[in-house]
């Protein structure tokens, strides 16, 4: 069981704890209702990006979602960017999402105006 520690743009936090492994993030934050910027949920769109403060919390990144970060020219090498639709929870460590990082891009890669 691991912990998501959702950060948000306020500085202001969220905690949910004991969430099973190989939980996505985005399933986990659309329980919660944690206000988090997402489209298609399957990987096609890029909207939910996020930037993950313990990567290796993280199972490893697949194809698809390496593929399309790469598209939209964000670094997708260390594994602090993922897109919360395909990251899933090791099980194993504890996590924090920093939300804020959905304000620094769009998935079309213009400048975003913090639209959540």
């Amino acid at each position: 069981m691991s912990d998501i520690t959702f950060k948000f743009p306020d500085g202001s936090e969220q905690k949910l704890s004991n969430q099973e492994a190989q939980t996505k993030i985005l399933s986990a934050a659309v329980k919660a209702k944690i206000k988090m910027r997402f489209g298609c949920a399957s990987c096609r769109c890029g909207t939910c990006g996020i930037k993950v403060l313990e990567p290796d919390a993280l199972i490893s990144m697949g194809r698809d979602e390496k593929a399309l970060l790469e598209r939209m020219g964000l670094d997708a090498s260390n594994g602090s960017i993922r897109l919360a639709c395909r990251a899933k929870i090791s099980g194993q460590h504890n996590v924090t999402i920093d939300l804020s990082f959905q304000d620094q891009y769009t998935p079309d890669g213009g400048s975003n105006h913090g639209a959540l």
